[in-house]
């Protein structure tokens, strides 16, 4: 009974052992060309979050050049739809003056 308590205790220290030497020689150190390959990335992200700026940028002053032009169509189409209610009523299209007989 002594023996297997013994061997099992002997056994898990040397588990624990063997263990702490494997992940304290572990050196998570980076390498030359992934430090190179991250500089890039990092460059790379930098040109797209630029060009991601620049189009919505661009996407902003369309949105806006759009509005003005729906604002401008819609002006005209109220002028257009006076000019119908008035040439409905063609010989009279000033309602308040009635000329005199």
């Amino acid at each position: 009974m002594k023996i297997k308590k013994f061997g099992s205790l002997i056994s898990m220290s040397l588990i624990v052992f063997c263990a702490g030497i494997i992940l304290s020689s572990c050196t998570c150190k980076i390498k030359e060309d992934q430090l190179s390959k991250l500089a890039e990335l990092r460059r790379h992200e930098r040109t797209l979050t630029s060009e991601i700026a620049d189009v919505q940028n661009t996407k902003a002053k369309i949105d806006r050049e759009c509005q003005i032009r729906k604002s401008e169509y819609d002006d005209c189409d109220g002028r257009r739809d006076i000019v119908k209610q008035r040439l409905a009523v063609w010989p009279n299209i000033w309602p308040d003056y009635t000329p005199e007989p």
